[in-house]
């Protein structure tokens, strides 16, 4: 799988279809499903299976006695949902994905190495476009710094 990077703003048509930007479409490995996932706050992501799967890997042992564990697999997996294109190549976003992520027509789709991410225009301006490339550096680099003190 290509590495996944950029951004591409578009639009959520008049039936709340969308369609994943061909760059990042391209990327993904050939015939694996595709999911939409409440995995950071504020947008939806879209996850090939094999990238899912080895992020709920953790997931595969929960002791089913452990009822917090349990409700917190029950959520994860409650907030994941099959991506289903018509012959076009648009997809139904469904509206608890919409509501969740806040989008209503414009947004922006950013690569995000192994997955991309779908987000309000407005709210990846708000969130994202307050902090400069120094900063973002800045942090990126102050992290790998404490796990490699670690």
């Amino acid at each position: 799988m290509k590495f996944l990077s950029g951004k591409v703003a578009h639009q959520l048509d008049a039936k709340n279809r969308i369609r994943i930007p061909a760059k990042y479409k391209a990327a993904f490995p050939k015939g694996e499903t595709l999911y939409y996932v409440e995995y950071a706050p504020g947008c939806i992501s879209v996850m090939p299976e094999s990238v899912l799967s080895r992020k709920l890997g953790s997931f595969d042992e929960v002791n089913p006695g452990d009822p917090q564990l349990m409700d917190a697999k029950r959520r994860i997996m409650s907030s994941i949902e099959e991506v289903a294109e018509d012959s076009q190549g648009r997809a139904q976003l469904p509206k608890s994905f919409r509501d969740y992520a806040g989008l209503v027509k414009d947004v922006v789709t950013v690569g995000m190495g192994d997955y991309v991410e779908i987000w309000a225009q407005e709210r990846f301006e708000h969130s994202v476009g307050s902090m400069s490339i120094q900063q973002a550096n800045a942090l990126a680099y102050k992290r790998n710094a404490e796990q490699q003190g670690s």
